[in-house]
């Protein structure tokens, strides 16, 4: 349904406003006609809406004749759930091999990450995961020490803390804590571990 709302302010104290729509009757043209005089608008309302609703008609009959330029896309298709799932399955089986290598080539997580032990460039040399927590600034990380390492500092106010093993048993190079850690430092501790106070 069309609908127009006109709106006039004069900038003199003299404001009207009225909404028609396309099932107005004739007073409301009268009206709005005597509105335009009222404010010095000699402007035939009528022959305005004869006007209009000329050029109503052929927008419409233009965008009814028109053709949508890709048919196809707006057409619903009738889409088969356990086809589509088959498919999938088939190519997934297909190509197995091949997503296989490509995973194991495009590994995100490193190594060190999951084992908590970082290897030196010479395949020997070893740094193990450490976590801790400044007592100084309450600054938490995590870094890797070497196994002899006694001493480690908080890189935000370069706090000295002393290296400790992570778990009660000591450091043997494969007991972790729950969060992977070989050692620790400051006030960090594996509170679901058993310590002696």
């Amino acid at each position: 349904m069309l609908k127009v709302k006109i709106s006039i302010d004069d900038g003199s104290g003299k404001k009207a406003e009225i909404e028609l729509s396309e099932t107005d009757n004739l007073s409301k043209l009268v009206i709005v006609d005597k509105v335009f005089r009222l404010f010095g608008i000699e402007s035939d309302v009528f022959e305005m809406v004869t006007e209009y609703d000329k050029i109503g008609k052929m927008y419409s009959s233009f965008f009814n004749e028109i053709n949508p330029m890709e048919p196809e896309k707006l057409q619903k298709k009738n889409v088969n759930v356990n086809e589509i799932k088959e498919q999938l399955i088939l190519g997934l089986n297909e190509n197995k091999d091949e997503l296989e290598s490509t995973y194991k080539e495009t590994k995100s997580t490193p190594e060190f990450m999951i084992t908590g032990i970082k290897t030196e460039k010479d395949g020997v040399t070893k740094r193990y995961q450490l976590r801790y927590e400044c007592p100084a600034c309450f600054n938490r990380g995590t870094y890797y020490v070497f196994n002899h390492s006694k001493k480690t500092w908080c890189h935000r106010c370069q706090h000295e803390m002393d290296v400790l093993p992570a778990t009660p048993n000591g450091f043997d190079g494969k007991s972790r804590d729950n969060f992977g850690n070989f050692f620790r430092a400051g006030e960090y501790r594996d509170m679901n571990l058993k310590w002696e106070w």
